[in-house]
């Protein structure tokens, strides 16, 4: 088979794969305006929200360059934000932006909305995000020419101790190396869509593992 054949049939195949995964109610909500009614139906009302970065190559324009560097990463990328439930699945990704662009400022620029009363897990890079009505759950940043208490730092373990979940949600939506390694296919809305795939692929497995873990303890 010949690359553009190849290319082909990944163009054909990854569509029949995502419209599955849709069929199946595993993929991710796309639309912000969408996000309060979809996190509205978890019951926990708990949820962590996290940006996660994707390679790309170097880019050929000098002013494409500087916009998708990440000084995060030391490298050019293009970024996500992901919401998830916290013991659930990811419910929510963003679109995709260049590197050098904060999680922050994706999350006031695509203006996420929680239902009242719930519970939000985040890391610094959203220092400074409060939605209305939402618990924030956060690290303490440490201060200029100061140090954290004691108490803060002992705050700021615990808060990692949950927070890790969401690294763990990450690395189960990166099992799929098309995510991994350095991106170079610029098909219209690819960069999106097989990071929507790798996102479902993740909820259905998910999904079939503690789908097999209560048919273990159901038949006990």
């Amino acid at each position: 088979m010949s690359q553009a054949q190849a290319n082909e049939w990944i163009h054909r195949l990854s569509g029949v794969l995502n419209q599955a995964l849709g069929y199946e109610k595993q993929l991710p909500e796309w639309e912000p305006a969408n996000l309060e009614a979809v996190l509205d139906g978890c019951p926990s009302l708990e949820f962590m929200i996290d940006g996660t970065e994707r390679p790309i190559n170097r880019p050929k324009d000098k002013k494409d360059r500087k916009t998708y560097y990440s000084g995060k990463k030391k490298a050019h990328t293009v970024k996500n934000n992901i919401i998830s439930e916290r013991g659930g699945k990811v419910l929510f990704l963003s679109d995709t932006y260049e590197g050098k662009k904060h999680d922050k400022k994706i999350a006031d620029e695509e203006g996420y909305r929680f239902p009242e009363g719930s519970k939000l897990w985040q890391d610094t890079g959203f220092q400074g995000f409060a939605p209305g009505g939402v618990s924030i759950k956060q690290p303490k940043k440490k201060p200029q020419k100061a140090e954290l208490t004691d108490p803060q730092k002992e705050e700021n373990r615990q808060i990692s101790k949950v927070r890790v979940e969401v690294e763990h949600q990450i690395g189960g939506i990166k099992r799929c190396q098309i995510v991994v390694q350095k991106f170079r296919n610029w098909v219209d809305h690819y960069v999106d869509d097989v990071m929507e795939t790798a996102c479902g692929l993740h909820n259905f497995r998910l999904t079939h593992r503690r789908g097999k873990i209560t048919g273990q303890f159901g038949t006990a």
